[in-house]
């Protein structure tokens, strides 16, 4: 889920659209080139240079228990597994009202994740093979007006599975990176569900797929020592909120480094003078996530 609009102390970021269905944006902007592309999970064999891109079966779908059509996929964002129990995404994924001041924790929201073998879908799940139930035990300190994002700095959420996924599945690796690695034109990499993919099946929408976009960094804007956003110029539609932001540091690949939180215009149409927007992972965030995850420890 995507909204149209992020301030960041001065800086206004929109308007950010909130996105469209299959087909529509590439046929009404036909000025940049779509080159997001599909990930196979499980087999190397089938992407593009038969890269192994099984780090990304960590990735997977969520949306609050309660929301309508849920089950069919339409309302769903992205987010990614950190440990066996805990999943990272936007906080304005998971509380959907038209205004979200300090909202208690204790949300309840469902996950699906690990690519399916075949065509099959079963029910929820979409072509994704566990379905597991659990609550936001922390977020940032972000505030949502009539569906605008403020501080979008703080937009992330920590959800506690209600049991562990299995080890076949392993978790992505989060860090804070040095600014001074963070230099412009900087290759990254957002991986998700855009809504706008979706392959729709009688009346469900499909989330086998995952899909990843590249682009480079623009530039980091710092809105207090604590939070920052990068703008980049990475492809992305609505559904990719709280999608996994990551790159290779330091021999160390596919690292993650923050997540997808807003798109400008439609999103596809990308450029330095209008950037798609991703949380950062500073410090100050890291400490907020990692005293969570002490609180409520796996099993």
């Amino acid at each position: 889920m995507l909204k149209r609009l992020a301030l960041i102390g001065p800086l206004l970021l929109g308007p950010i659209a909130a996105g469209a269905m299959p087909g529509i944006w590439r046929a009404a902007h036909p000025l940049q080139k779509d080159v997001r592309v599909v990930k196979d999970r499980l087999h190397a064999q089938n992407n593009r240079e038969r890269e192994d891109c099984s780090f990304l079966n960590a990735v997977g779908a969520v949306w609050p228990a309660d929301i309508d059509k849920s089950s069919a996929g339409y309302s769903a964002s992205t987010g990614f597994l950190i440990d066996r129990c805990h999943v990272l995404t936007n906080m304005h994924a998971v509380y959907t009202d038209d205004v979200v001041i300090n909202p208690s924790a204790g949300q309840r929201v469902a996950f699906a994740v690990g690519q399916t073998e075949g065509e099959g879908n079963r029910g929820a799940l979409q072509g994704l093979k566990f379905l597991l139930d659990g609550v936001v035990v922390a977020h940032g300190d972000t505030l949502i007006v009539d569906h605008l994002v403020h501080n979008p700095e703080n937009d992330w959420a920590l959800i506690r599975l209600g049991a562990n996924v299995e080890d076949t599945i392993k978790p992505m690796t989060i860090a804070a990176v040095d600014i001074a690695r963070l230099a412009r034109n900087l290759p990254l990499s957002i991986a998700g569900f855009p809504a706008d993919l979706r392959q729709l099946h009688g009346d469900r929408l499909d989330l086998k797929d995952l899909w990843q976009s590249d682009g480079r960094l623009v530039r980091v804007v710092w809105a207090s020592t604590a939070g920052a956003v990068i703008e980049s110029t990475i492809q992305a539609a609505r559904g990719n909120s709280g999608g996994p932001l990551y790159g290779d540091f330091d021999g160390q690949r596919h690292l993650v480094i923050g997540m997808h939180e807003a798109i400008r215009g439609n999103g596809i149409d990308v450029s330095e003078s209008m950037p798609n927007i991703q949380v950062l992972f500073t410090p100050g965030t890291l400490a907020g996530i990692r005293a969570a995850l002490a609180m409520t420890p796996c099993r």
